[in-house]
């Protein structure tokens, strides 16, 4: 067969030889994107951890955080210089484990669950920006007609207005151009830094003894009683809720529920290789030095400023106003809600006890642009996805279709903001219920970048031409000591899943054979691991050299999965760790069990519709003469 016959009948690899899309995002531009995306005004470690894990030292839990995501964050640095194309996890995982496995774990880890994400992202303008804003205001004026704004703000109509103006204004932005949005990002920064610094000298600024004199006269000034607060701690003590605990620094009590605060945390550090998704668009993303400095310096610092609020907090509040601000949250109380529906996330609390009328405008200006910025980044970071995808014939080809001249895919952003419009709603009127979706981000983006990081340590081997030519493969280490990062990995994941495993036999459940089955997965992925580096093993443990990125990767990876299993076995996240519908299921109440188990069911459907999804996009590009799965041997075009 001749050259130009087999030409003609080989389809090409991808639905085009350039993905249209262009670099104009600085290295600087990134490392801002990414403290934004990881959001230094997200309240959950300060809403959950007082009251769930009580006496827990959260500065500390939050640095802990931050020190277990290093790792992660490197292994992301390493696979972006090695590919430095846009749609980030999704094309280091299709290269490295095919496209079945990262097609399905990026499409539902990430695609799917950042839906949750978009939602929230309007009820965090709402709730954390302009209802702080307006009730601020109206507290410092004495006006009720600024008083009832802010507070229509958190009412489900408000929030589902909101979250519509919110999502449509991200996507006229994001379709005008992403170097309108990188310009306006500037923007967001210096308002988002003088917000969270106003809200700093708010906190400190207030003794704890004057704390609940303020949030009382706050309160009374909104329409609620004019006890608020001792009201609050009543309500949190009649429901056996710890308000004043205290723990001795370094007992196990202490260091236990320190850690367990960590998964809290990293509801915002596991952000800090987002960018990833748009390395197609950041210039000079080969530079290990600059992702370096945009995953690994954006997480550090956005530690540093978490940690630093959280003793802010501790300055102004004490113990037990965080456990009130907490308690309301937590266990959906309106006694511990300001009129009903006001939660006393951080900007709420710097604007309902400041009487500075400038403080109280740039806390909620500027924790509105930050909100603001959430709806952009879940927009911008899927969007690339889908193009990635679409590039590899497993999404249609008009997804990835970029303008001409604006260069962004105008289509792809229509497509997903059209998708969180009905989430819009469900958020906003049915919010309940969305609590325990909100963390089960966590758990579906837990498990997309855990898959991302073990890429990264089989990289070196599955693709060992990419990673020779990539800027990191020169650093490497003692194989024993990779061995022993390694074994950190692998033995936190599987010890801390054995552990969470008695999930399934504490009363009322009594099924230890589930027990046991989920230790044995546990067991099974750790020896899956092993197993695919088995050739090198007998050598690392001579000492032979191995790459940093395979012990930095086993080692996120399993710090990664660590944070998975609490959210998958621990009823306190209140995600998908309460596993009491078993016992409703069993006993024969089969509408009821099924119910309680809404939230794992929907976890596992959306993995089911990503496995179906892949398996008719290759079936329907088989029928046209096309094998998608050549598309994973190959780089994805500039």
């Amino acid at each position: 067969m001749s050259a130009a016959t087999v030409a003609a009948t080989t389809p090409e690899v991808f639905t085009r030889k350039a993905s249209g899309l262009v670099r104009v995002m600085s290295p600087y531009s990134a490392f801002v994107y990414n403290i934004l995306t990881m959001g230094i005004i997200f309240p959950w470690v300060f809403l959950i951890s007082p009251t769930a894990f009580p006496g827990g030292n959260i500065p500390l839990g939050i640095i802990i955080c931050t020190i277990v995501q290093i790792p992660i964050a490197f292994a992301a640095v390493w696979l972006s210089t090695a590919l430095p194309r846009s749609g980030g996890d999704y094309v280091f995982q299709s290269r490295v484990f095919g496209g079945r496995a990262g097609f399905t774990i990026v499409m539902s880890g990430l695609v799917i669950w950042i839906l949750v994400w978009t939602a929230l992202s309007g009820w965090l303008v709402g709730v954390l920006g302009l209802a702080p804003l307006f009730l601020g205001l109206g507290h410092v004026l004495s006006s009720q007609a600024l008083i009832g704004l802010g507070l229509w703000f958190t009412t489900p109509t408000g929030l589902f207005i909101t979250s519509i103006a919110n999502g449509a204004a991200g996507a006229a932005l994001l379709v005008a151009g992403f170097a309108k949005y990188v310009k306006f990002q500037h923007v967001i920064w210096i308002g988002t830094l003088i917000g969270f610094a106003a809200t700093l000298l708010v906190l400190f600024g207030t003794p704890a003894a004057a704390f609940p004199e303020r949030l009382n006269a706050f309160a009374a000034a909104a329409g609620d009683s004019p006890t608020f607060y001792q009201d609050a701690v009543a309500a949190a003590t009649a429901a056996d809720v710890n308000t004043n605990p205290s723990l001795p620094f370094g007992s196990s009590d202490f260091w236990l529920f320190t850690l367990l605060i960590a998964p809290v945390a990293w509801q915002s550090l596991q952000w800090s290789t987002y960018s990833a998704e748009q390395n197609g668009e950041i210039k000079n993303a080969r530079s290990f030095k600059n992702q370096t400095f945009v995953m690994v310096g954006s997480l550090i610092v956005t530690g540093a400023l978490l940690a630093l609020l959280a003793v802010a907090l501790q300055s102004a509040a004490g113990t037990e106003g965080q456990v009130v601000a907490s308690y309301g949250y937590w266990y959906v109380d309106p006694a511990a809600k300001i009129a009903g529906t006001i939660i006393l996330a951080p900007s709420m609390l710097a604007a309902a006890i400041s009487n500075n009328l400038l403080l109280v405008l740039l806390i909620g200006i500027g924790f509105t642009l930050n909100a603001f910025q959430i709806i952009c980044n879940c927009y911008i970071g899927v969007t690339r996805i889908m193009v990635a995808m679409s590039l590899d014939r497993t999404l249609p080809a008009w997804v990835s279709k970029v303008h001409d001249r604006l260069h962004t895919p105008v289509n792809a952003h229509l497509v997903y903001f059209l998708l969180s419009l009905p989430i819009f709603f469900f958020y906003s009127f049915y919010y309940g219920d969305f609590i325990a979706l909100t963390l089960g981000v966590t758990f579906g983006c837990g498990y997309a970048f855990a898959a991302t990081a073990l890429a990264g340590a089989l990289l070196p081997f599955r693709a060992k031409p990419l990673y020779e030519a990539s800027p990191g493969a020169g650093f490497r280490l003692n194989g024993l000591i990779g061995l022993l990062l390694m074994l950190i990995g692998v033995v936190t994941f599987v010890w801390a899943t054995w552990s969470l495993a008695v999930v399934f036999t504490t009363d009322p459940l009594n099924l230890p054979l589930l027990a046991w089955l989920v230790r044995l997965l546990a067991l099974a992925g750790a020896g899956w691991v092993i197993y695919a580096l088995r050739e090198h093993l007998p050598g690392w443990a001579r000492g032979s050299p191995m790459p940093w990125l395979t012990a930095l990767g086993v080692l996120g990876a399993g710090f990664a999965m660590t944070m998975v299993a609490a959210f998958l076995f621990k009823a306190d996240y209140f995600v998908l760790g309460n596993w009491s519908g078993l016992n409703t299921l069993l006993s024969g109440d089969v509408g009821g069990g099924l119910n309680e188990l809404r939230a794992q069911l929907i976890a596992l459907a959306i993995v089911l519709v990503a496995v179906v999804m892949y398996v008719a996009a290759k079936q329907a590009q088989k029928r046209r003469g096309i094998n998608v799965d050549y598309a994973f041997k190959e780089i994805p075009p500039e």
